[in-house]
């Protein structure tokens, strides 16, 4: 039985099956005639290894399944980015969300059906056979659609509901993939990062926790102990994501739903704004994958003036949407009508705003007016971790499920 922790974020899809940690980004081509490639010819056996090891990077598919509308043969995450044709992902817009999109089932099916022909080769199977693929999954909606039972129930269905098939067209001789879904778990994206954190499983991620603590709030640092943070009760988690940012209100150590909200744009919203100005300004980028890409990239002394040029247009349009997100919070809070301990702020999009914008400043002075005045902690999650909480999160649940 295979065992999936999947966190399919607008920006990136990051999972674990059977242990194998997958990043790729959220996206796809839809192939034309033209587009297709000639079938991959090795060389030589090491070639192929090396391919196979990574054949994740190289998913070029067709689907046949029920719960899936789109047709067409696609070219999967990074395969996409690397042949250089117009790029398909979540529209960061759309109020349908993720439960009813086919991107989602096409990005999920594709990466479950590639972790199975990896695995097949490791083992040396036959892989002209078809493969058969029995999982268990775990997966997250965003708040403003999980914590909807109808939409969850309907989520859970697309998958668990029917047999899919993949089939891949890599080679000269296609490999078909059936998955099968044995359980479907739906949770929330912002609790199950909550959940992690509590469970204390990771030291390095809860002694990182304890560091910005004391950093920050060094005052407080020899009365409050990592535990009392990990395990407060009463907590506001912020996932900054690239479409979403999810405001989860844990009272007494579960979500209240009726105070948690979906802001429906993230951190690739600020940065279409962004690049709304920059193209004003004459900077050529095609998107805003790209423009990621680009302030992602370490600038040689030739690019850095324009490095710096971007990146202050960037900050610009940063900072109205942290007074969103404090707006959003603030009405969390208000709702929840109990005394936050700790906020934990984590998510893709969490990891630039730290250090280029005002958002802790803004949110420990907002959080003061709930508070008598006195400090609420607002921790920042280091960025080795920020954006996997949710997957980790997930592969408890799939790990201790029953």
């Amino acid at each position: 039985m295979m065992k999936t922790a999947n966190d399919l974020g607008y920006g990136s899809v990051k999972a674990i099956i059977d242990d194998k940690e997958i990043q790729f980004p959220s996206v796809f081509t839809i192939e034309r005639e033209q587009d297709i490639a000639s079938p991959v010819e090795f060389e030589s056996k090491s070639q192929k290894d090396e391919y196979m090891k990574e054949f994740l990077n190289h998913m070029d598919v067709t689907i046949s399944s029920s719960s899936i509308k789109t047709p067409g043969r696609f070219l999967i995450g990074q395969n996409a980015i690397d042949q250089n044709l117009p790029l398909t992902h979540f529209d960061i817009n759309d109020y349908a969300g993720k439960a009813e999109s086919d991107y989602s089932l096409i990005l999920t099916l594709s990466m479950i059906a590639g972790a199975a022909v990896e695995q097949a080769y490791e083992e040396g199977k036959d892989l002209s056979e078809p493969l058969k693929v029995n999982t268990r999954m775990a997966a997250a909606l965003p708040v403003k659609e999980g914590s909807n039972i109808e939409t969850k129930n309907m989520y859970r269905e697309r998958y668990a509901g029917s047999t899919h098939q993949v089939t891949f067209h890599n080679f000269k001789n296609p490999i078909t993939v059936t998955i099968e879904f044995d359980k479907v778990f739906v949770a929330t994206e912002g609790e199950t990062a909550q959940l992690f954190i509590s469970t204390g499983k990771d030291k390095d991620l809860t002694k990182k926790i304890k560091e910005d603590f004391d950093t920050r709030y060094p005052e407080m640092a020899s009365l409050v102990k990592a535990e009392d943070l990990i395990q407060a009760k009463n907590v506001v988690s912020i996932d900054i994501g690239a479409g979403t940012v999810d405001i989860v209100v844990i009272v007494n150590g579960k979500a209240l739903v009726s105070a948690s909200y979906s802001l429906s744009e993230g951190y690739d919203n600020a940065l279409e704004e962004a690049l709304e100005v920059l193209r004003d300004k004459k900077f050529n980028f095609s998107s805003v994958a790209e423009l990621k890409e680009f302030l992602a990239t370490k600038p040689s002394p030739l690019s850095r003036g324009r490095y710096e040029a971007v990146q202050k247009v960037v900050y610009a349009q940063l900072e109205p949407f942290c007074d969103r997100i404090v707006t959003e919070v603030s009405r969390s809070v208000r709702k929840a009508g109990a005394t936050i301990e700790v906020v934990y702020v984590h998510g893709g999009g969490s990891i630039p705003m730290k250090d280029q914008t005002m958002l802790r400043t803004k949110l420990e002075d907002k959080l003061k007016d709930f508070n008598g005045g006195q400090v609420v902690p607002v921790i920042w999650i280091p960025k080795e971790k920020a954006q996997t909480l949710n997957r980790d999160g997930l592969e408890f649940i799939v790990d201790h499920a029953k």
